[in-house]
Parts: structure tokens; sequence; C-alpha cells
């Protein structure tokens, strides 16, 4: 008999939890799937019909819908990935008693979801785009691309980082979920940096996931640049959260397959 090597023991298990938190979340649940999509489309339908009432030509140049589809999809994506790999581990616990399965794992297969929903969102959005003629004509596929899969490591970072102090201290996840609501309109999402006053735009820009944000729409729309987006600071607030998490995890792995 071949044995199988440590990578195909991680992409059994991966395949395996995929399939499980496919049904854990969206089986038991009706219309499970449709809220896992159309979360975001809520709150472009809602901040567009709030924009419209309020001012219709502030964004010369621009699809406002497709503006915040591209900034609620972005954010929602980052969110996601956080929120579920911070609670990977006490969700898949259980499942530690088989030895194949390690809590690096559940963070992966989570994060491989969010992408997996996100992407499925997204094709639904361009559809409804093309069904009614806005300008979803995009700049720099490839930029953009990037920009999404940094967000992404990002995500992964901060996720695993708080996965692994949000399992010892319960205090750490609740201060990570507060902070994530107000992150809804601090991250220019519904707004650009440049549409700011230079007071608020110096403080906005302590946030990463503006730079983030800014990048998508940069290189997506013809009417927007980059001139905001510090790639330094970007590259601080990836590779840090992840240094971070990887060392606290590989510390701790023991304590959490045996707790």
């Amino acid at each position: 008999m071949t044995k199988r090597t440590s990578f195909a023991i991680f992409k059994s298990v991966v395949i395996a939890l995929f399939l499980r938190e496919v049904q854990t979340r969206f089986g038991t649940k009706k219309m499970g799937y449709f809220w896992a999509i159309f979360d975001a489309m809520l709150m472009v339908l809602i901040f567009a019909g709030l924009k419209s009432a309020i001012s219709d030509n502030s964004m010369p140049g621009i699809d406002f819908p497709v503006f915040l589809a591209t900034s609620f999809l972005a954010f929602f994506l980052w969110k996601n990935i956080v929120s579920k790999s911070m609670s990977a581990f006490s969700a898949n616990q259980a499942l530690f008693a088989y030895r194949q399965v390690k809590p690096f794992d559940t963070i992966v297969t989570r994060v491989i979801l969010e992408i997996l929903v996100s992407s499925v969102a997204t094709l639904v959005f361009l559809a409804i785009g093309v069904y009614f003629e806005f300008d979803i004509a995009i700049k720099d596929f490839n930029m953009v691309m990037f920009a999404v899969v940094w967000l992404c490591v990002f995500g992964f970072g901060l996720g695993l980082m708080s996965a692994v102090f949000a399992y010892f201290y319960e205090t750490f996840g609740k201060i990570m979920n507060i902070i994530m609501t107000p992150l809804l309109f601090v991250s220019a999402l519904m707004y650009t940096v440049d549409s700011l006053p230079p007071v608020l735009r110096e403080i906005i820009l302590y946030n990463p996931l503006v730079h983030f944000i800014e990048m998508i729409h940069g290189f997506y729309f013809h009417a927007l640049d980059t001139q905001y987006v510090d790639y330094e600071y970007m590259i601080y607030w990836t590779l840090l959260p992840l240094f971070i998490g990887l060392f606290f995890y590989t510390k701790s792995e023991k304590r959490i397959l045996s707790s």
C-alpha cells in the first residue's frame, strides 16, 4: 500500500471539510444559498436607493450601483474570511479527534468556501449589470484580480491570527466582531477618499482596508486612480498578521487539538 504524502492528506481533509461546511451552512437552512449570495446585493440596493434620493450625479463617469457592488463584494469577501476563520477552531473541535484533521485545515477550507461564494455573487452581479446595461467595463482586469487576491491574503492572515487569539481569549473575538460593523462606514465603500475633506482623508487612510478598496476602485473605473493607495502600508498589514498568526498557531496547535 502506497503511503500518502502530507499534501495528499491535506487535500483530502480540505475537500471533506469543504463538503461538510457547505452542508452545515447552506444545506440545513431554507434559502441558505440565496442569502449567501444576496447579502451584498441587499446592501447595494439600500445604499444605491439612498444615494439616488439624496444626489444623482456626485460621481460623474461612474455608474454608482457598479461602484457599490465592487465595494460591498470586496468588503463582504474580506469580512467573511476574517469572521468565519475566527470561529473555525471551535466549530470543528469535535473533528480534531481524527489525527488527519488539523485546525489550520479548517481555516483554509472556510477561506476557499468564502472565495467560491463571493465568485458566484460576482457572476450574479455581472449578469444583472449586463441586463440593465450598466457600465461594467474594467480598466485593468489583471490589477483588479491582483488586488482581490491580495485582499484575500490579508483576510487570511488576520483571520488566522484572530482564530488563535479568539480561541484562548473569548473577549478578543467579541472585540473583533464589534470592530467589523463600523468598518462598513469607514472603509471608502460608498465614497472615494478623494471626495473627503483633507482632515478626514488623513484619518481614514490609517484604515488598511481603505487602501485595498481604493486599489480595486482605481483599477476598475476609468474615472478613478490609485493616488491614495500606499502599497508599503498594505504589505505591512498583510505580512504582520500573517507572521503573528503562523507563529502563535505553531506554538499552540497541540493545545488546540487537546483542549
